[in-house]
């Protein structure tokens, strides 16, 4: 299933709100000047202050509690565009959008109190929403390793399968907790949206996530780190990065175009219908007993793509897709149609990505990419941090799932 994954973060994913640069201190030195973040948290009816309310910077490790004032303040930021989540016991989370500048910048947020709300008794169809929810898992936090991957307090989803779309929906009013015992994390994803369409093979999901390292013991703690540079080497993050250092033969990714055609020799849907309705009527008939190969013929047609599928021989170089921006650090990918990835730094367990695997790919990672306005490229960094939101379409690896999802501030250790 393509997914089009929106974590106001990373990823890959994976996907990062505009302009989300978070370094921390020992990346500041690319900056004379100190660029602090300060507000105070206060009740938006009384104007008093709000202390040990906990304010997070999305898609990352980082958070911090109001002082006995109400005041919070994060140091060491670079200039440029964030999100803030802001939770208190007994009001409403509350997320913040705001572009700093360099030096002091200061924001006051207002919380609403929850309303008071009385008990519901709600019947759900227990069948249908237990049938819905592995339908989530699967999708949202993926199939790999999903059981050491779980949803601690799943009954606050809500979610609607329509079946004449074909389309499963879900939503929350606050933060899904999610437990990823293979990374070490604990997830706080506050969603904004979520469908999968079943006719289309499209998912989307888009909100905020932030992260908590799990506690655990030294042979954990060793565990969580391999598998984190795992699902860092490979990702969406890690081909953006080796882009912008010009080492993507040096990390062994061949980037190809993916070229889509339609199969104009298929017949269309209605033409195929019209056949197989015709040759049923005819079995049903005595005498009629030939026409069995001809119906599974066009049933066979009616199973087959609609696409035909083919990689451009040559493989593409970086300066084909990628150009530096005006501001030093920053570059923007761009390109029409469909970009294939093969990893040959990794080798998979079967062919369980959903996209089609060419002989060139063998048993190597394989991803594929797509802008939804070609005419407009997607900014990032040389972390390998998405700067622009919402414009891409992965498919394949890069078809990001919360199990493999990391932190903006993971940064992988060096050799």
């Amino acid at each position: 299933m393509i997914c089009h994954a929106v974590f106001l973060k990373s990823r890959v994913r994976w996907i990062i709100t505009g302009w989300l640069i978070l370094v921390f201190v020992s990346l500041t030195c690319f900056s004379n000047a100190q660029t602090r973040l300060t507000g105070k948290i206060t009740d938006s009816a009384t104007l008093k202050p709000l202390s040990a309310a906990s304010v997070y910077i999305g898609n990352s490790t980082v958070g911090t509690k109001t002082d006995e004032n109400g005041v919070y303040a994060f140091q060491n930021l670079t200039p440029g565009n964030y999100q803030l989540l802001i939770s208190y016991i007994g009001y409403r989370t509350k997320q913040a959008e705001l572009s700093i500048a360099s030096g002091n910048n200061i924001l006051n947020i207002a919380l609403n109190p929850k309303a008071i709300e009385l008990n519901e008794v709600s019947i759900r169809a227990n069948n249908d929403w237990k049938k819905n929810l592995g339908l989530f898992k699967r999708e949202f936090i993926g199939t790999n390793d999903a059981q050491q991957c779980k949803i601690l307090n799943q009954d606050i989803l809500n979610l609607e399968f329509d079946y004449k779309k074909n389309l499963l929906t879900a939503s929350t009013t606050d933060f899904l907790d999610i437990e990823n015992g293979v990374l070490g994390y604990k997830l706080r994803f506050l969603i904004k949206d979520f469908w999968a369409d079943y006719n289309t093979g499209k998912c989307h999901y888009s909100g905020t996530v932030i992260f908590e390292e799990l506690k655990g013991k030294k042979s954990d703690q060793k565990k969580w780190a391999k598998n984190r540079l795992d699902a860092y080497r490979g990702s969406f993050r890690h081909f953006l990065s080796s882009l912008s250092l010009g080492q993507t033969d040096k990390d062994k990714f061949l980037i190809r175009r993916l070229i889509r055609e339609p199969d104009n020799h298929r017949p269309t849907d209605s033409t195929i219908r019209a056949n197989i309705k015709r040759l049923t009527v005819q079995l049903a008939k005595r005498g009629y007993n030939h026409a069995g190969d001809s119906l599974a013929k066009w049933q066979q047609l009616l199973r087959s793509k609609k696409i035909i599928e083919k990689l451009d021989k040559s493989p593409l170089r970086i300066d084909d897709i990628m150009h530096p921006a005006a501001q030093p650090g920053i570059y923007n990918l761009q390109f029409d149609g469909y970009i294939y990835i093969i990893y040959k730094n990794k080798r998979v367990d079967g062919d369980t990505e959903d996209l089609f695997r060419f002989t060139d790919a063998r048993s190597f990672q394989t991803s594929a990419i797509s802008l939804k306005n070609p005419k407009k490229p997607i900014v990032f960094n040389t972390m390998g941090l998405l700067l622009t939101k919402n414009d891409m379409y992965y498919e394949g690896a890069w078809n990001n799932r919360i199990v493999t999802l990391l932190p903006d501030d993971y940064m992988p250790k060096k050799k």
